[in-house]
């Protein structure tokens, strides 16, 4: 009955099973790359090494408030296409406040929110064209001095006695006029 048992016996007399499997082939994907390691702690071999490089910024010539102004037209330029992005710069004043620093001023505080979508890609193209990486811009609100008009009787008196002093003098003679 020995001769029924499908497992054949090896050299050292241990029943081995019978493989259904093809044998083992390497990927041809994989043929020739490192394999990852799975431990948590990894240690790179020596010559995984790579040098340091100079990692000292290069520094270029300051950004000036005429420079600034020629990257931001630029800016205008480059960005006609889009025309929401293109009407809410093209009539903004900038202000270099530092180095690293620009004021756009707005009429109002609503352009700050409509300018937050489109921060990167103005702040990339100034950074790129100046060279200056930590650029950064504020929105400022630049607040339009208006004429106050003068409605009530005493706010047009008033209004005339600073651009006429007399006026004061003709008010203490006739004190039971309102003015």
């Amino acid at each position: 009955m020995a001769d029924d048992n499908p497992v054949p016996k090896t050299e050292d007399s241990t029943p081995t099973e019978k493989s259904t499997l093809p044998p083992a082939q390497p990927s041809k994907a994989h043929v020739g790359l490192p394999t990852a390691r799975l431990t948590s702690i990894s240690i790179s071999s020596p010559h995984d090494v790579k040098p340091v490089l100079n990692t000292e910024p290069v520094k270029a010539e300051p950004l000036t408030q005429e420079r600034l102004e020629t990257y931001w037209k630029q800016l205008l330029e480059s960005c006609k296409g889009d025309e929401e992005l293109y009407g809410l710069i093209n009539d903004k004043v900038i202000e270099l406040k530092d180095e690293n620093l620009f004021n756009i001023q707005v009429p109002n505080l609503y352009y700050d929110t409509l300018l937050q979508p489109y921060q990167l890609r103005i702040l990339d193209f100034l950074r790129k064209a100046s060279g200056v990486e930590m650029l950064q811009y504020r929105v400022v609100v630049a607040f339009e001095k208006t004429e106050r008009k003068a409605y009530l009787p005493s706010e047009k008196f008033e209004e005339m006695a600073s651009r006429n002093p007399s006026m004061l003098s003709l008010r203490k003679l006739f004190p039971d006029i309102d003015f």
